[in-house]
């Protein structure tokens, strides 16, 4: 399959072509020409306006419902996702059911990868059923093929556990993540808690129940060493220690998801259970400092943080409806929309592409020619709908369903798989 994309602007600060305008030629697999000096003959042009190529995107925070309940996503409907996202691999958190802890679970996860364009990288708990009392095996499914550990949605509220993880994953280079928070400080906690939850009678989880945990290990990290990454923070002053802690050179990375990047807790006023995710979206004055720490580079990652829950868990009294915000489909049309004059577009695919890739280990690409085609393609001028007909999770639980976007990935090659709009490959 030959396929001659032209005119697209590459955002690769790895290729001698970051930030030119070129014509790509892809033959089985491999970027075999760059502005080809001869007539192309081949069985799919792309041509768009405001065509852009990165190296291909990684997700590194999604959840399945795949085991257990893949009514809400089996993994083939989260590769769907994560392909019309634009995202060539994803790191699937633990928090299925069963919880992904052991060889075989892990080796579930890796076989549904033969032949697909989307690599979904497993996680392993980092204790017994994710119930932070027990330490799982970790170098057993660290040899079967565990990328990183995490109890994914639940936090590491036992810090005898968070040390001897940390110590434990030192005999392999592993990385520890945790989502920070205090259990009792946010226990029955519904919303931010502020002017807001006051108003509306909520019961808030306070910024101190993330602090006082990034607070804690930090200086757990400090004595016992390792790597430490710290999962959807959401405050200013977690951003302010973390960018402390990384100028005395603490081995310490972190993410933020997207929608604390665009929403608030004044979102919240109408009830839309659609707004209820962990941790809570905070204020304006956290917007702003969580966008600063992405530009002076102390937050690492932006995530999705794709949660997807049904109607019957999301359309119901606020208090008993789940949290989380689906969102990998729509990740970058929300940057271009909400954040492209806060944001800088290179810094923004960095944030998905090379840092994720780099705190987990894995290989860098390049789009030069002779190198595997491994890219994503994106557009910055395509008007369309998030919908029930565009949307891929078999759930619908965004806030942005209705919206119009004016960006959009078209494109994942990954070696010899890729994956194209149907516009382009009359399917």
């Amino acid at each position: 399959m030959r396929t001659y994309i032209k005119a697209v602007k590459i955002i690769n600060p790895a290729s001698q072509w970051h930030n030119q305008s070129v014509n790509l030629l892809v033959d089985d697999g491999v970027i075999t020409e760059i502005n080809p000096s001869e007539k192309i003959d081949a069985d799919i042009v792309i041509e768009e306006k405001e065509l852009h190529a990165s190296a291909s995107w990684l997700d590194m925070r999604v959840f399945s419902g795949e085991p257990g309940e893949e009514y809400r996503e089996d993994f083939e409907s989260l590769a769907n996702v994560l392909e019309a996202g634009g995202f060539g691999s994803a790191l699937l958190m633990p928090n299925t059911n069963p919880i992904i802890q052991n060889k075989a679970d892990i080796k579930t996860v890796m076989s549904r990868n033969s032949g697909q364009v989307v690599q979904i990288l497993p996680s392993a708990a980092v204790t017994i059923n994710c119930d932070g009392e027990n330490l799982n095996e970790m170098l057993d499914v660290y040899h079967a093929g565990a990328i990183a550990f995490t109890d994914g949605a639940q936090p590491l509220w036992n810090s005898d556990i968070l040390v001897k993880s940390l110590q434990y994953l030192q005999k392999f280079d592993g990385l520890l993540m945790t989502m920070p928070q205090d259990h009792k400080l946010a226990l029955f906690g519904q919303m931010n808690e502020g002017i807001v939850s006051t108003g509306l009678g909520l019961k808030g989880i306070p910024h101190l129940a993330e602090e006082i945990i990034i607070q804690r290990d930090l200086e757990l990290l400090k004595y016992a060493g390792g790597k430490l990454h710290f999962s959807c923070i959401s405050s200013a002053k977690s951003v302010e220690m973390i960018r402390n802690a990384k100028a005395e050179g603490l081995n310490v990375t972190c993410d933020v998801n997207i929608h604390h990047l665009i929403l608030d807790d004044e979102n919240l006023e109408s009830f839309d259970t659609h707004y209820k995710v962990l941790p809570p979206l905070r204020t304006q004055k956290d917007i702003e400092a969580l966008i600063l720490g992405v530009n002076d580079g102390t937050i690492d990652v932006i995530v999705s943080s794709h949660q997807p829950y049904d109607q019957d868990h999301k359309k119901m009294e606020f208090d008993l409806a789940e949290f989380g915000i689906m969102g990998a489909q729509i990740m970058y049309p929300m940057y271009h929309k909400f954040l492209a004059n806060k944001i800088e577009l290179s810094t923004f695919i960095n944030c998905i592409e090379a840092n994720p890739k780099k705190i987990l280990n894995l290989p860098q690409a390049k789009i030069e020619k002779g190198a595997p085609a491994d890219f994503t393609l994106f557009s910055n001028d395509m008007k369309w709908e998030f919908n029930t007909e565009s949307n891929f999770s078999k759930s619908d639980n965004s806030p942005f369903m209705g919206q119009s976007f004016t960006a959009k990935a078209i494109g994942v090659f990954k070696h010899r798989h890729q994956y194209l709009e149907s516009k382009f490959t009359n399917s």
